[in-house]
Formats: C-alpha cells, structure tokens, sequence
C-alpha cells in the first residue's frame, strides 16, 4: 500500500512534470484505469435496461439482466483480487461483501433461479436492487482509488489541478478586480450629448430624425462647456426637450442654462436648473421624465442642481409651451467623473 504526504511547499516548488512511477504504481494504476472502465460499461448496460424495461420489452431486459448479473459479480471479484467466473457459471460460492449499509448488496443474486418467471414489476425491482449494488460498488472502488491504490501520479495530477485551480482564482480576481474599479471609479470617455424635441406633454414621442448631437470630449472634464445646436426645419416647432447628456454611467455633471433662439437670434426660452428649498429641481412639475441620473450629494437652495448618471441611458425629459420658429439651442455644462468630487 502506497501513501503520499502532501506538504504546503510542495503546492508550490514541486515540478509540473508527470513523475516515474515504480513498478507497483504502475500496477496500482493499470487496475485503477481497468476498473473504471469496467464501471462505465456496467453503467451503460443498467441504462439499456431501463430503456428495455420501459419500452415494455420483457424478455430482452431478462436476457441483458442475467449478463449484467455476472458483470456485476465479477467486478466484486476483480477489486478482490479473485478468479471470474464465466458467464452461466455457478455462483454458489460467491461471498457478498460487507458493508456498513442496511441495504443489501447483491439481493437480486435470490431471485436469479427463477429470472424467468418474474413479472414487469419484479424485475423493476431486480433493476433497482442492480442500481444499488451498482452505486455500491462505485463507492467503495472510488475510496480504494484514495487510498489502497494511491501512487505519486495521483499526487501530481492533485498538484496540477490547484495550480490550475490557484492560477485561475488569481486571474479571475484580477479580472474582477479591474472590473470592479472601472465600475466604482469610472474614467470620463468621449463621448456625445444628444437633444431631442418632441410635440407636448402629452406626445412625448422622440425619434432619430428629430435629434441633434455634439460630441463631448474627455479633455474637458472639469471645465464649463457651451455646446450650440443648429435645429433643421422640421424641428422648429416643439414643446418638449429631452437631454441626453451623456452614454455612460457615474459621472456627475452639471447644467447650468438651458437656451433657445428663433431664427433672429431671440432667446425664445431659457431655464436655470436650480434647487428649490424643497431640495428638488425648481420647477420640478417641468420634468416630463428623468432616467438613469440622480442628484449629487447634499444640496443647497438657490445653487445649481448636481446630477450623476446612474446608467449608461441617462435621459432628461422637459416640457414647456410650445415654441415655434426655433433655430438654436445653447447648453452650458461641466462633466467631472464622479468619484474625484470631494462630498460635502
């Protein structure tokens, strides 16, 4: 009997390289390979049987039960280090193997004589006393494999599998970690502001055709910004906004003024976006919709509301009488990726 020690250094600074087996490993290991593909052949026949069985075909599943009997009694007597007995040989004196369990182990070696006899029901029964005695037998070569026929091949593979193992965790935490950060800390990218008008409170309806855009560039995070728009003529004539300020997720921006101009350059429409002293937007009944933005921190009455972005769709929806003859709009902006800002 062969015991392998596994000490903590050898985790780390033993070799990759499969090891020389002597002749006894050698002979530990060609019984294992021969009894787990004995195991495999003996699983697939008790799953013949149960098609058999549940196809209503009777006599063939008795003809593969007596083989799989015989297959099963061999197996016993190959762990054991015994002679096989051929098929249709006696089996009067195979001895049955001890165990710890209450179930009884080869039961259906009693009703073998009278196999032929035995209704669909009976032979249900034989096949879940095969299935049992099968599990039996898996279990019990499965904790030889452990420790009667353990080599040093099986300490390498042990090694390899928590190296890969080890290495795996280290790469995915890594993975993860970068993940995590760039999701906690996101880094301002460029990106774009798109404005969108539509017909009214009550058609809020926004499409491509009716939207403008301007690039926002990551090398002005931290400065005020006025970003214009020139609206073509199908868009002239709108009483709703909507602001999409921005693709991406935790960052804090701010806007300060809202502007639009009709054709002669009149300012047509303006609007600060402030905190109230109810601490919401001043004007709040103004906001149709705003999606994936938040305020920022505490914020103070008569100052300019905060937001960050809390998704990568963030929307703002305003609503106000319609305007007609409209030609431009001036937004003025500060972005700042949101983790740098100092909290009150």
């Amino acid at each position: 009997m062969v015991f392998v020690k596994l000490h903590i250094r050898d985790l780390f600074f033993s070799f990759w390289k499969a090891p020389v087996l002597t002749a006894e490993e050698l002979i530990f290991e060609k019984q294992k390979e021969t009894q787990k593909k004995v195991l495999s052949s003996l699983e697939s026949r008790l799953e013949s049987l149960e098609i058999l069985l549940s196809n209503d075909k009777l006599e063939d599943a008795k003809l593969l039960f007596r083989y799989l009997v015989y297959d099963l009694v061999n197996f016993q007597l190959l762990r054991t280090n015994q002679k096989e007995i051929p098929f249709g040989g006696n089996l009067q004196g195979f001895v049955l193997p001890e165990s710890n369990k209450k179930i009884k182990q080869f039961r259906f070696l009693e009703s073998l004589g009278k196999l032929s006899e035995l209704s669909w029901k009976e032979m249900d029964d034989l096949l879940s006393s095969a299935i049992e005695t099968f599990e039996f037998l898996s279990l019990e070569s499965k904790k030889e494999f452990r420790t009667r026929y353990v080599t040093n091949l099986d300490h390498f593979r042990f090694l390899r599998k928590f190296r890969i193992g080890l290495v795996s965790a280290v790469v995915f935490s890594i993975i993860a970690g970068i993940a995590y950060f760039q999701y906690k800390f996101p880094v301002m990218k460029d990106q774009s502001i798109k404005l969108y008008t539509f017909i009214s409170r009550e058609k809020p309806e926004t499409s491509d055709s009716m939207m403008v855009t301007k690039p926002v560039l990551k090398k002005d995070t931290g400065n005020w910004v006025e970003y214009e728009w020139e609206l073509t003529k199908s868009m002239s004539t709108f009483g709703g906004l909507r602001i999409d300020p921005l693709e991406q997720r935790g960052i804090r921006f701010v806007l300060d003024q809202i502007s639009i101009f009709d054709t002669k350059g009149k300012e047509i429409y303006t609007k600060k976006i402030m905190v109230s002293p109810s601490l919401l937007p001043e004007d709040y009944q103004d906001f149709l919709k705003i999606i994936d933005i938040k305020t920022a921190g505490k914020q103070t009455p008569g100052e300019l509301v905060e937001m960050i972005t809390t998704g990568s769709n963030p929307q703002i929806h305003l609503v106000f009488p319609t305007l007609k003859d409209a030609k431009t709009i001036k937004l003025k902006m500060k972005f700042i990726e949101a983790h740098k800002v100092k909290k009150k």
